[in-house]
């Protein structure tokens, strides 16, 4: 009987195998081969053809004195800034769609918009929205709100601030507020209602009650935020800025780029996607950890 049952075991266990099988293959040739690859070109000189010629911990020296990996670093320490704001705004949104608020699956159809459309759309968009004669300063001008009309992407300060609301914030804001809803739609509404009865305000209800009953989602949400900044900005940002003025938008993913397609320096620019990698490996642990510690 045993040996029948640990025979059925086998072969099911074989058959687990065999249906991920296909996908460890697309992992393994898809994701870590390449991995693998960019940190070993990291430790060559290497223009993307032809034979790598190994130069050791060269590349990572040049990184360390590069000025521009470090206002890479800077922007992107100043666009982290954004993602509480990012996280809080469809937060507080989809508190007050749940409520009832009329008209509610309209805003909702809106406000998801963003997500239909693809990064470089919108940051071509955006480009020509926060020109010097774009829509924005158009409309401030016809309010009488001439003296705010700028050209937002002319300075550094103002194009990378219009990155952090137009990217970290506004474009996630419906994605956010359905995964929000979705969420809430869990929530035991006796506590909703003990929190009427004990007279608490709407705030206190959001901070009190909405907050604590979805914390895992919210931590999953912020983690993502981190992934889309530092993995997923590059096609808005070419789009958006081309990584200017200067380099007042240029982030680590638009550092590989620049590095291994424009200047060809493909040992290079693997050095730079070495850093991005460990970076993203550091904050998913930390964030990762955490989450568990709070289940």
């Amino acid at each position: 009987m045993k040996k029948q049952i640990n025979k059925i075991n086998r072969g099911e266990a074989v058959d687990s195998y065999l249906l991920i099988l296909p996908l460890l293959v697309l992992l393994g040739v898809f994701i870590i081969f390449p991995v693998i690859s960019n940190f070993i070109y990291s430790f060559t000189k290497w223009k993307g053809m032809g034979s790598a010629e190994f130069i050791g911990l060269d590349n990572f020296r040049a990184l360390i004195k590069d000025e521009i990996f470090w206002t890479s670093i800077k922007n992107s320490a100043i666009l982290i800034l954004f993602i509480p704001f990012g996280v809080l705004l469809p937060l507080a949104l989809a508190a007050i769609l749940r409520t009832g608020l009329k008209g509610w699956s309209f805003f909702r159809a809106v406000i998801y918009i963003p997500n239909i459309l693809g990064y470089v759309i919108i940051g071509m968009v955006f480009n020509i929205i926060l020109r010097d004669n774009g829509p924005l300063n158009s409309f401030l001008n016809f309010a009488g709100l001439g003296s705010f009309a700028h050209d937002w992407l002319i300075q550094s300060k103002s194009a990378l601030a219009s990155l952090g609301v137009v990217f970290v914030i506004w474009i996630k804001l419906g994605f956010g507020c359905i995964y929000f809803l979705a969420s809430m739609s869990s929530i035991d509404e006796q506590l909703y209602d003990a929190a009427k009865l004990d007279g608490a305000n709407w705030w206190s209800t959001f901070w009190n009650v909405t907050v604590p009953s979805i914390k895992f989602a919210i931590q999953f949400f912020i983690v993502l935020s981190f992934i889309e900044l530092f993995a997923r900005a590059f096609p808005f940002v070419y789009a958006f800025t081309r990584g200017g003025p200067g380099f007042g938008t240029f982030t680590l993913e638009y550092g590989i780029y620049n590095s291994g397609f424009v200047g060809f320096n493909m040992g290079y620019s693997s050095a730079w996607a070495v850093v991005l990698f460990l970076l993203c490996s550091i904050i998913a642990i930390a964030q990762v950890k955490l989450m568990k510690d709070n289940i």
